[in-house]
This record gives structure tokens, C-alpha cells and sequence, in this order.
């Protein structure tokens, strides 16, 4: 423990307070946390030094990958600047950390050692439907949380019956193959009991560590002050601008529960304040760019290490929890108890600090935001009423109850914050647990999202979409033009508010051919169809408003009929017609598709380098966990370099090697019959006619004769488990909707080829050379763990083709 101490100060400059040494001793011995301890108390270090400490000393008994989850995406931008500036300053650790969210997409196929991520880019992987790829390539990230280390922050804010649901379902799935942590300062005792109770976690919190109490900064009284933070319910009055500026201080952070209420007080605010007090905005509606810009401004005036003073922010939710940011002065909106701690926590957050918290009631709701709309679909009904709850997006009984309680507290600590949470939240959380465990963790939906990798189940796991992507255009001079639908930055607004807006725009009675609202309509396909290229054109058609109840995707706006500024998007007819910024996005590889020549033998040789020189060593963790979690001894890296050697057995079938000859005789001018092709050469910008004549895009599948070859040599030597996994693997190494395999022959100088590769590997198997076609639906995964430990080892063989394909040279030696 003395050995993990120093490492821990070396890192953060501090000796780790006892809680911290707590969860290290824990997840290092084998055991999965929960750690309960109040915001600003040291909930991340606590969950990455151990990790880190790990990779230091080369321990083969903790996992060698970290995925770290938050519920939004301000959150995991915030922390994932906080963690990355203190690992680049450790030459050990400068590389490790990457992020992976909507906005950012640094690294799409989980591949660093820290990924940072939302829940619903994790889940989504586990799901295989990955937001950021490309369906062909569904299957690639489940298998990354296969054998890692997980984190999911801020436990609480998840959606109780879609991401709650299904991340205690995929727990519950990999809690015998993964080290887990889950972290949050508000859930009930019952609730972390239930998980206990469900999940064997060990609980740590700051209840049997009361001397850290008295060195954390952000729980310790201010000097001269009996407490860290006083509450002043304020009964009968909005939050007004006057208010604000008769309590600001130095720095004054405003929490509201709505958008248009935040827009409103900003704009109030900007038309008094004479000084020089700096005024900012943050909430959802920004275009990404500048959000950066606001959240790197937030940090400037309202972190640990600012330098400037006197400064007002004005936000929404977005900011309550994550945000390693604080004030002297707040007011806030009346939210349930979980969220008004979490707001609370970004008051005298900071050491020797005091605060002031103002807590408004929602008194009334402005007839001008609400909205009538008639539907006659009942959960678009339910929709529209809540957007008409004054206490939106919060349920109203659990405000009364919390306003009510606040009001007899005179301050707040640790003590008084459990109190309230478990006499306010648990009747709703025994019903949360009641409702996950009657839906089974949503066990039933992630085995069809393995089944079919469709996107549709993402409103059915992990998030309800009730939102529309907006796009502001010129659409008068965009009617007829080919347009790229994605290049631009969006700005997110809830669906029935903006259908609010559209029916306002619609009283003012435009001429009905004018274009308010476009949609993209998906164009001619290319002539020559490769898989890597983008061969998607489009146009806009005009979308009715009456269609916008039934639509999800990316909305095209008249930039005349809404105006954008510092307090974000509003509706409102402008004359500076402000356009959506192009998407400023990194270089990527789009130059033009490029192959260099290979043997069968030399690309499969150069996967299983790759495999072992990159994938092997990062992944005895998940290989000692393999076994217990099979049930029986199985040597699974002997199976993966089998999975190689077999992926690509199909090209050896004479209908596939006949166009890649014809090709490479007539691009070199060497005839060589006897050669067994796995690529030829091939530069996208001057061979594309002659692949056409050669028909290479007509040669045919190969991945299902390698799965039916890996089912018969597997079914006989090891078990019908053991040949679903890997033929499943092999079969799904394209695009996990390859279910069949064709007619082939293969003759006899080709199969040697797949024969020195078995010698070499000491490997063994009777060879099919000829067979006709058929289906393969009966060797589909049916148990879950038949499933994982397809998704791993399909996860491996996909990235080891990816590499040895684009790096040849790097992998492949003699």
C-alpha cells in the first residue's frame, strides 16, 4: 500500500485520502465498487489511479483497457480535459487516453487504453449498432468491453428504463469477465443495497472514513464559518435579473431547468449590467464550436485555477454534475433532491470556500411556451404533456417533496444531503428497481440487438429520442443543389418544442410554397459500388410541418425564421440570417483507396503478427478470465489464431481467385497461375476500369465458405459451443449480415497454402475442397455466453485484417 501511496502523490501531487486507498485495495484484490461519496470528493482519481497503478507494474490480474462512461456529453468533455492534461504530463501515460462521443470521435474503434466515453457511445457498442461506424461494421466494438475495466460516473442520471435498464443488463452479463466500478454521490441506500444484493459489489463510502471528512476540500467549512454552504428557499417569486445582481459576488452560477427560461434571464441580464462583469450561457441549444468555446470560458472564470473574477453564468442542467467548477453565489430552479445536490455541488466546491444557494419555486409556466398540438398517437400525447409540466423535465411530485424539505434546511453537508435523498427518492427508486427487474435488466433487447445490429433498438435501450437535429440554411437557394447533409454543425431541440415553434411560423401564414423546413432525400448510387467508398448523393425536398411529428433525422431550417447569439438558438425573424458552421472536422483517411499485393499465406501471417504482437499482450486479463467464465478448459489463443488462418479460406475457392489474377496479369504483365492471391495491387485512381473488365466487384463471397469449413474442423474436435463461436466470427468478418456461403472448389495447390500455416501454428484439420451451397442459420449463437466470446474474438480478427490489410509491411515478415 506504501508503493500504491507514492505512486498516487507522484501522479497528483497528494497522498490519496483513506476512501480512495479503500476502492484501489478493493478493485486491485479482484472485487467490483460502488462508490458513494458526495460531488467534489475525488470520485475519478479514486477509480483511475488504480488502473494506472496496474499498467505501471505490469499486473496481468487487472484489466489492461479502461472505459469510462457518463451520462452527457459535457460531462465527459470536462473530465476527460481534467484526466488527459494531468496523464500528459507522465511520459509513461502521455498516449493513453482518448474521447468518443458525439461531438468528438477520436477514436471510433475503442482502441486506446482509456477511452472516455458517453453511455451511449459504450452501449451502443455492446449493442452492435456503434453510433460512429458504419453497419457493415456493427460487431466490431462489443468485444472491447470484453475483459476491461469499466467505469460509469454519475450512476444516477442514467434513464432508469432505457440506459439504467441495459447497463445493469450488460453488468450483469460481464460482471464475471470485467472489473467494474460505478460511482454516484446521490442513490438511496435501498438502491445501492439492491446492488449489492444483485451483483456482489462492495460498497465504499465516506460513512466508515469519517477523518477524511475533515480533509476534503470540498466538504470542510470555510474559515470562520460553521458551514460550507447555506440554502434560502425563495417562496413566491421567479428568478429574476434583479435578484441575481443584488446577491453577485465575484462568481454567480444560475441553474435553470429550461432552455427558453435561461435564453430569457440572459437577456434580461445583458440589458442592466453596466460593470464589467462578464456574462455567459451555456445549455444545449449551441452549435458545437462555440459550446467548446463556452465551456473553455466556464473553465476559465469558474475553475480551481482561475484567475478572473466577477462573472455570471446563466445554464441549464448541463452543468450539474461533471464539471470541476464552483461559485460563491447560486441560484437554481427547483429540481428533485439527486439533481439539486449535484447543481449544489458546483458551490464553494473549492478549498476555504463559502456559499450562498438560492432555491426558486416554478410558479407558473408562460401560456407562450406551451403548446397544442393535436396527435392522436398516445405516446406523442404523454410527450406534449409533459412539455406543458411547469417542473419539465423534472416529475412534479418529487419537486414539491424536495422544495418542501429544502425549506427547513438552514445549510447543507454529507449528512443532511443522505438524509434527504433516502426520505425523498425511496418510494421512486424501489419502483425503479421494480421496473428493471420486471423487465429483466432488458436481457431480451440486447440479445436482438446482437441478433440483428439494427439502430432501431437504440430508443428501446438507451435513449428515447425526442429530439431534432437542426441545420440553419438559405433553403431558396438550396432547392435543387446536391448537398452533403452531414457536413454541418446541428444544434439539438427537443421535437415537440420545435414543433411548437413551427406552428407559431406557420400562423404567420407563409406563402405555402415557400421552403420553412427541408429534409434530405438520399440520391443515385454511384456506378462502381466499393464498400469503402461514400456513394451517397443528396438533395432536399420540402418537409411539411405536420411531418415533423413522425421525423427524426437532421431538419433543414429557413435561416430567416430563427436567430442565433450568445444566448443560443431562439425563434424569431432576423435579418442577419446567421448559417450552421461546416463541420471542422480532422483529416481522415480519404484519399483514394490504395492495395499492395499478397499471398494467402502473407496476410494471414501478417493478422496473426498483429495478433500477437499488439492484441496478445493487452489481453491476458480477458484470457484468464475466458476460461472461468466458459466453464471448461479451452485454449482460446490457439482458437483465435485458428479464427485467423480460416477467415479468408473462402479465396482460396477458384471463382474468387480467377478475377484477382486476371487483374494482377493485366496491371503487371506477370502471369502467375500458380499464385494464391489474397489482395492484388490496386490504386483506386487509376485501376477502376480495369477491376470493372476483370469483374472484381463481381467475385463472390468468401467469408461463409471459411465459417462452414471452421464449423466442421471445430464441431468434431472441440464441442458445437466451441465451432459457433468461431465460425460465427469468421462468418460476420465483412458485415454481420453474412448468413450463407456459395458454391466452390478448391483445388489442391491452394490448400497447401492453408496447410503451412496449420503446420506452423501446430495446428491440425481436414480441409473441404468442394461443397455446394447453403444457409447457415443453425450455427447462430443461442446461450449469452456464446455470444461474448463471439463478439471478442470477432472484435480481434476484424482489427487484425483492418491493420495487416493497410500495413502489410509492418506485420508481415519472413
Amino acid at each position: 500500500m506504501n508503493e500504491f501511496c507514492e505512486f498516487y502523490s507522484t501522479i497528483l501531487g497528494f497522498n490519496p485520502y483513506n476512501f480512495q486507498l479503500k476502492v484501489s485495495d478493493l478493485l486491485l484484490s479482484g472485487k467490483n465498487v460502488i462508490l458513494s461519496v458526495p460531488t467534489g470528493a475525488g470520485k475519478t482519481w479514486a477509480s483511475i489511479i488504480p488502473f494506472l497503478f496496474a499498467k505501471k507494474q505490469g499486473l496481468v490480474n487487472f484489466p489492461q483497457k479502461l472505459i469510462y462512461s457518463l451520462p452527457l456529453r459535457t460531462l465527459t468533455n470536462s473530465i476527460y480535459s481534467d484526466v488527459n492534461l494531468v496523464l500528459q504530463r507522465q511520459k509513461a501515460f502521455k498516449e493513453l487516453a482518448s474521447i468518443q462521443t458525439g461531438e468528438y470521435s477520436n477514436d471510433p474503434y475503442f482502441e486506446n487504453d482509456i477511452i472516455f466515453s458517453t453511455i451511449d457511445q459504450t452501449l451502443s457498442n455492446f449493442l452492435c449498432f456503434p453510433l460512429p461506424i458504419s453497419p457493415r461494421q456493427a460487431n466490431i466494438n462489443a468485444g472491447s468491453l470484453v475483459g476491461s475495466y469499466l467505469v460509469f460516473d454519475e450512476f444516477h442520471l442514467l434513464d432508469p428504463k432505457l440506459s439504467m435498464a441495459t447497463c445493469l443488463g450488460m453488468i450483469r452479463m460481464l460482471k464475471n469477465l470485467c472489473r467494474i466500478c460505478i460511482m454516484t454521490a446521490t442513490l438511496t441506500d435501498d438502491y445501492i443495497q439492491f446492488l449489492v444484493d444483485e451483483f456482489g459489489f462492495e460498497v465504499v463510502s465516506l460513512k466508515n472514513f469519517p477523518e477524511d471528512v475533515k480533509r476534503i476540500n470540498s466538504l470542510r467549512p470555510a474559515k470562520n464559518k460553521t458551514n460550507k454552504k447555506s440554502i434560502t428557499v425563495c417562496l413566491h417569486k421567479k428568478i429574476n435579473a434583479q435578484d441575481i445582481l443584488n446577491k453577485h459576488q465575484n462568481k454567480t452560477i444560475v441553474i435553470c431547468n429550461r432552455v427558453e427560461t435561461a435564453q430569457n434571464l440572459f437577456l434580461d441580464l445583458e440589458k442592466v449590467i453596466t460593470d464589467k462583469t462578464t456574462l455567459l450561457c451555456i445549455h444545449s441549444r449551441f452549435f458545437d464550436s462555440d459550446r467548446k468555446q463556452i465551456e473553455q470560458k466556464i473553465k476559465e472564470y469558474f475553475g480551481k485555477e482561475n484567475t478572473n473574477q466577477n462573472a455570471i453564468l446563466i445554464a441549464t442542467q448541463v452543468i450539474e454534475a461533471g464539471m470541476d467548477i464552483s461559485c460563491d453565489v447560486m441560484f437554481t430552479e427547483i429540481s428533485p433532491i439527486n439533481s439539486f445536490l449535484q447543481r449544489a455541488g458546483r458551490c464553494a466546491r473549492f478549498a476555504d470556500e463559502y456559499g450562498e444557494i438560492f432555491v426558486y419555486d416554478i410558479l407558473s409556466l408562460d401560456e407562450k411556451v406551451k403548446i397544442n398540438i393535436e396527435t392522436d398517437n398516445n405516446d406523442d400525447q404523454k410527450e406534449i404533456k409533459k412539455l406543458n409540466n411547469k417542473y419539465l423535465p423534472y416529475d412534479k411530485s418529487l419537486c414539491e417533496k424536495s422544495l418542501l424539505a429544502l425549506g427547513k434546511c438552514r445549510s447543507i453537508d454529507e449528512n443532511i444531503a443522505l438524509k434527504l435523498v433516502n426520505n425523498i427518492l425511496k418510494e421512486d427508486e424501489n419502483q425503479k428497481i421494480e421496473n428493471i427487474t420486471a423487465n429483466l435488466f432488458n436481457l431480451c433487447k440486447i440479445r436482438e440487438s446482437w441478433n440483428d445490429c439494427n439502430k432501431s433498438h437504440y430508443r428501446e435501450t438507451v435513449r428515447d429520442i425526442q429530439s431534432l437535429n437542426i441545420v440553419l440554411i438559405d433553403l431558396e437557394n438550396h432547392r435543387n443543389e446536391k448537398i452533403l447533409p452531414w457536413m454541418y454543425e446541428t444544434i439539438s431541440v427537443y421535437k415537440w418544442s420545435f414543433i411548437g415553434w413551427a406552428k407559431q411560423i406557420e400562423q404567420n401564414k407563409f406563402d405555402m410554397d415557400d421552403w420553412v423546413f427541408a429534409k434530405p432525400i438520399q440520391g443515385v448510387d454511384s456506378v462502381f459500388d466499393f464498400d469503402w467508398q461514400d456513394k451517397d448523393s443528396y438533395f432536399l425536398r420540402r418537409l411539411p410541418v405536420d411531418d415533423l411529428k413522425n421525423y427524426f433525422e437532421v431538419v433543414f431550417v429557413d435561416n430567416r425564421y430563427f436567430d442565433y447569439s450568445m444566448a443560443g438558438l431562439m425563434i424569431t425573424t432576423n435579418e442577419r440570417n446567421i448559417l450552421s458552421p461546416i463541420k471542422k472536422e480532422k483529416e481522415k483517411d480519404k484519399q483514394l483507396i490504395t492495395y499492395k499485393k499478397d499471398t494467402f499465406y502473407q496476410h494471414n501471417k501478417a493478422l496473426l503478427n498483429c495478433f500477437e504482437g499488439e492484441f496478445k499482450p493487452n489481453l491476458m486479463f480477458a484470457f484468464n478470465e475466458l476460461e472461468k467464465f466458459w466453464g471448461e478448459k479451452t485454449d482460446w489463443e490457439q482458437l483465435i489464431r485458428l479464427t485467423i488462418c480460416l477467415h479468408d479460406y473462402g479465396k482460396l475457392n477458384t471463382a474468387w481467385q480467377k478475377p484477382m489474377k486476371e487483374f494482377q496479369k493485366q496491371k503487371t504483365g506477370i502471369d502467375n497461375p500458380t499464385e494464391v492471391l489474397a489482395h492484388t495491387d490496386y490504386d483506386d485512381s487509376t485501376d477502376r476500369e480495369l477491376a470493372k473488365e476483370c469483374l472484381i466487384n463481381k467475385k463472390p463471397a468468401h467469408a461463409g465458405i471459411g465459417a462452414m469449413q471452421a464449423y466442421e474442423l471445430l464441431y468434431d474436435e472441440f464441442s458445437e459451443q466451441v465451432a459457433k463461436v468461431i465460425s460465427n466470427a469468421i462468418l460476420k468478418h465483412h458485415s454481420p449480415e453474412s448468413k450463407s456461403f456459395i458454391d466452390f472448389a478448391i483445388p489442391e495447390y491452394c490448400i497447401f497454402e492453408i496447410k503451412l500455416l496449420f503446420r506452423e501454428y501446430s495446428l491440425s484439420g481436414e480441409f473441404i475442397k468442394k461443397e455446394r451451397g447453403g444457409t447457415l442459420d443453425d450455427i447462430v449463437p443461442n446461450e449469452d455466453k456464446e455470444w461474448i466470446i463471439y463478439l471478442f474474438v470477432v472484435r480481434i480478427l476484424r482489427l487484425c485484417d483492418q491493420k495487416a490489410t493497410k500495413s502489410l509491411e509492418k506485420y508481415y515478415k519472413i
